[in-house]
Order: C-alpha cells, then structure tokens, then sequence
C-alpha cells in the first residue's frame, strides 16, 4: 500500500468521492446548483447536541447506536457520550484521550471502537467504562463488526481479523492481496453467525470461516481494467449489505453485483462506480455513484428503476431511509428527500450538518445523524 503522502499526490480524495487531482489535468467539478422545489414533507429537527470536535480530514468512520435504550455516539477525539433518546439528554461520556479511526460498533453490550493507533476497544454501554482493548495489525477504517463469539476489524494493510468477544483475545486473521494504488478507506466486513463476508481494494469478495478464518468462497466484482494506476481503481469501499442471503456490493469503476451468500455466484450486476454503500427499501436498492446521482434498482433482478441527476457533485453520504422515502444529504448540510417509487424530491432542508460522511441509526420513525463536525441529531417527518 502506497503512503498517506503518495496517494494524495494522486487522488484528491473528498468523503466518499474520487476525482483525479490537478497534476491528471482535471479538475473538482462544481456542485450542481440546486433548484426550487415544491415541499411535500418536512424534517423536524427534535434535539442536536455537540458530541466532541469534529474530524477535519473526513477519514474516521463514525456511526451512532442505540443500546440500554440510549443512543451512543463518539466524537473523533475521542470523546464518547450517551444520550437519552427522546430528548438527547446526556446520561454519562467518557474522553479516551486518543483519535478515534472507527465507531461505535456493537456486540451485546459492548461498545466497539478502534483508534488511530491501532487499537481495538470494547466499552460497557452502560456507563462506557473500558472491558478490554487488543493490538490490531493496522489502522482500522470501518466500525467493527461482530456476532454473539467473535468481533471482526478490517485493516488498511488488507487484513481481516478476528478476536473474542469475551476478552479480546486474538483468534485468527485473513489476507489479501492488495493493489500498488488504492483508495483510503476499506468495505465494511458483514458478519453473521457462521461466516464472515468482506470486499477488498482489488475487487475481490470473500466469505470466511468464523471458527478458523479460512476461505470458504472468493468472487471477482470488478476487474482492473486501463493502463494508469487511477483506471485500474476498483476497490470495495462501502457497507456490504446483506437481506436473505444475498450480499448487495458496489465498487469504484465496476459494478453493483447482488451475490449468493452460500456459493458466491453472481445473481445479478449493473456497471457502475461508487463508494457509498447501498441502502435496501421496501425490494428497492439504492445507491449513490462516484458522480452522486442517485439511483434505484429492483433488488431482485437489479433493472434500473429510476435515476435522478439533480444532485450531480454535491457530495452525497450514502442514502438513507426515512419513514418509506429515501433520503441523502449533501457536503453543505442539506438533506433531500426522495420519493420510493420515482424519486421525485419530496422535500429539502438544511440541518446544519458539516460534511458529507455522515453515520446514522434509525429507530422507529425517526433517524439519528452524526456529522462529520461532531453533532449529534434527532430527524423526524412532519
């Protein structure tokens, strides 16, 4: 794996976006300017708190949980907090006085965090006291992931790695054979009871024995393809998410490939680039590509149902969920809601949120937003 400094001589990498930086001869394009749009719903802000400082270079992943009936959420300084859930009252925080990479991940509970140091730390939800910590290989880029045995981390060097959720204890790791030139960030690993499913920088998927971390089956997403190292981009950054199973996977400059679980073998595939992960809706995938246009797909037979551009460049986090409409919300903090079945805008509005890379948890009929400046919120439909 290249350096931090070699690949940003390369790649300009924003949130979840690629483009090529000025040395290609390319430019960022400007973001779409948005368009008047007649209102059919509306968010209603319920609380926002400021969990800690924000992450100015957009790299740590951070999503909130819900657990003892709080919503938990961690700030990229470290700072780890629990909020009542109607109001956002704070019930008890913790400063680990270290950079958080990754969080909160969840196992009964535990509360799961890895540090830019390379470590990996389990956290009683109750009053987010330290239960144990272990020595990862690398950094960590993604939540942690884990089952009722075992949790799982995926690292920068290419790595996945299991350890007990007891103690800590180190179990077994897997790895894969990584490209000279990759985008920063890896997939997130799903992890059920059996198994252990992961995408990697070189378009690979792989499935993984829980007990000795053996490969059971690898499938081939995306190939390399072009001369330059930036052509032959195809890695696997986002959320794997998997519904009866089925794996629904994307990558950068490949496809989005609908895969069986058991055997690995292909269902269905559409070309397509991003690095944002799918959300699933009532049978219908949802997907933002590298240019953020925002795009569904019937997740049975994987046609295309619908596709809208207006968003084009605005920096789109993965899409989200809210009350059967879809929604987004782009690097200036405006959140767009979309209808399911066409994906007309519904409604828009700017929540004051800093960035794009923007973790959630949704509960009930409301969804709870970490942004990338470190606040916490309670969103709901009016």
């Amino acid at each position: 794996m290249i350096t931090k400094a070699m690949r940003l001589a390369v790649l300009a990498t924003v949130l979840f976006t690629l483009v090529a930086c000025s040395s290609t001869g390319t430019s960022v394009p400007k973001p779409t300017q948005l368009q008047a749009i007649t209102s059919q719903l509306q968010l209603v802000k319920h609380w926002s708190v400021a969990v800690g400082a924000g992450d100015s270079d957009g790299h740590s992943v951070r999503q909130p949980v819900i657990a003892e009936e709080q919503i938990i959420a961690v700030a990229a300084q470290g700072n780890v907090a629990a909020y009542t859930l109607d109001k956002g009252v704070i019930n008890w925080q913790v400063d680990l006085a270290e950079p958080i990479s990754a969080g909160v991940g969840q196992a009964g509970k535990l509360l799961l965090l890895a540090t830019q140091s390379g470590k990996l730390l389990a956290l009683d939800s109750v009053d987010g006291t330290l239960v144990w910590q272990a020595k990862t290989s690398s950094e960590v880029l993604t939540v942690p992931q884990a089952n009722a045995s075992i949790v799982v981390v995926q690292t920068i060097d290419g790595k996945v790695s299991a350890y007990q959720v007891s103690d800590g204890q180190f179990l077994w790791s897997y790895t894969a054979n990584l490209p000279s030139l990759t985008v920063r960030g890896t997939s997130t690993p799903v992890v059920t009871e059996n198994f252990t499913y992961a995408g990697f920088a070189s378009g690979r998927l792989v499935a993984l024995d829980n007990q000795s971390g053996k490969l059971i089956w690898q499938q081939s997403i995306s190939a390399a393809k072009g001369r330059s190292e930036i052509e032959r981009l195809v890695d696997i950054d986002g959320a794997l998410k998997l519904v009866d199973n089925t794996l629904y996977v994307t990558s950068y400059q490949g496809a989005l490939s609908a895969v069986d679980a058991f055997t690995g073998a292909v269902k269905w595939q559409q070309p397509l680039s991003s690095l944002t992960s799918v959300q699933l809706i009532h049978g219908v995938i949802l997907v933002v590509d590298a240019d953020d246009n925002v795009l569904a797909y019937d997740a049975s037979l994987g046609h295309v149902l619908w596709q809208n551009n207006a968003l084009k460049y605005r920096l789109l986090g993965s899409p989200m969920g809210l009350g059967g409409h879809a929604m987004v919300i782009d690097a200036q903090g405006y959140a767009h809601l979309l209808q399911l079945s066409d994906g007309a805008f519904l409604g828009r509005q700017k929540i004051g949120t800093q960035g794009a890379r923007i973790g959630s948890q949704r509960y009930q009929n409301n969804i709870y937003i970490l942004s990338q400046d470190g606040r916490l919120m309670r969103l709901g439909l009016k």
